[in-house]
């Protein structure tokens, strides 16, 4: 069991227990709410870690955030280039003990010297620190997603202001973020698209983007989905784009139906939805198109039963050197699906 902090609307906190797989999962959770990993550089979060280093007297400073199995940094200052990598595992890192801790005083430590931390590639023996300070960043629902951490290559401690002050700067991390999550919410409302309520095609893209980034650092495996409603504009013409807007948000609701809580799926415009599928293979991307294709066969339309066909690719390194070509050999595998006859699949690998 762990215990999580959290605040009440009065401003007073309690303790709650759970179970540690899901206090984990939940705290994972919040930290992908804030949708911040993997982006670049941001005035307000360098200036944290300048102003931690500069308080604290130390040699450098990192803004860290706790994924499953890695720390990424969002912001760091002072490594120069010591340390050009944009994260590290989070085993042995005391960041990670940070969170797990994330009580009122910061965690200090000797990473040289503290069997905990020494085998950590960056933060441990290896980097010649002899001093971690962090302080844990606390959301206002009471989970620990990262820390503010301060670092010299001098054995030495924070005084007691010193220490108020790196925890007065993790909460304006945190700030930071949760400012960050509103505008993007904010901004959310212009890329949504008002018949079917997904995101629109912009939207799409710009998260496309952001997953790319990801799986060209990381690897895995990242599918596309290209969907078209089979003879859409033969049915507004028909029907009236009333009943054809009806028909698009049972299409979206049924298709929803089909994935999973990381996918993303949007309406890019007429009868045409795509989806995103982080860590998804060819075999598994094929399963949930094949399920999408089936379950809108089998809706109960208003007026006329409508079918998709729906074209599928699965990113390669080396194959795919941009979103858009990932894009493109799905819209081509939708173009064979048509082809053969439509209401039904085509995974292109080329």
């Amino acid at each position: 069991m762990t215990e999580v902090l959290t605040e009440t609307a009065a401003g007073s906190r309690w303790c709650a227990t759970m179970p540690l797989a899901e206090a984990e999962s939940q705290r994972l959770a919040a930290l992908y709410r804030y949708g911040v990993l993997e982006t670049g550089a941001e005035p307000a979060f360098d200036a944290i870690t300048e102003l931690a280093a500069c308080i604290c007297g130390t040699q450098a400073s990192l803004i860290s955030l706790v994924d499953r199995d890695r720390l990424w940094f969002k912001a760091r200052t002072g490594f120069d280039g010591d340390c050009d990598c944009d994260s590290a595992p989070r085993t042995h890192a005391p960041c990670a003990q940070v969170i797990e801790l994330a009580g009122d005083r910061p965690l200090q430590a000797d990473p040289a010297g503290d069997p905990r931390f020494a085998a950590h590639p960056a933060l441990g023996a290896a980097g010649g620190w002899r001093l971690y300070a962090g302080a844990p960043l606390v959301t206002p629902q009471g989970w620990a997603v990262g820390s503010l951490c301060v670092l010299d290559r001098a054995s030495r401690s924070l005084s007691s202001r010193q220490q108020q002050a790196l925890r007065l700067l993790a909460a304006q991390a945190v700030a930071q973020l949760e400012l960050r999550r509103a505008n993007a919410l904010l901004d959310l409302q212009g890329n949504t698209d008002e018949v079917t309520g997904l995101w629109n095609r912009s939207a799409f893209e710009r998260r496309l983007a952001q997953e790319w980034a990801r799986w060209s650092r990381h690897g895995g495996s990242l599918a596309l989905l290209a969907i078209d409603l089979d003879h859409f504009k033969h049915f507004n013409d028909v029907h009236g784009h009333s009943l054809g807007d009806e028909a698009l948000q049972q299409a979206a609701r049924g298709l929803e139906g089909e994935l999973r809580g990381h996918d993303v799926l949007a309406h890019c415009g007429a009868g045409e939805f795509s989806v995103l599928m982080p860590s998804t293979d060819p075999g598994g991307a094929l399963a949930v198109a094949e399920r999408m294709r089936s379950a809108l066969a089998a809706l109960p339309w208003a007026v006329e039963p409508l079918t998709a066909s729906i074209g599928v690719a699965v990113a390669a390194h080396g194959a795919d050197v941009e979103p858009s070509a990932l894009s493109r050999r799905a819209h081509r595998g939708l173009t064979h699906a048509k082809a053969q006859g439509r209401n039904c699949v085509e995974l292109c690998l080329e």
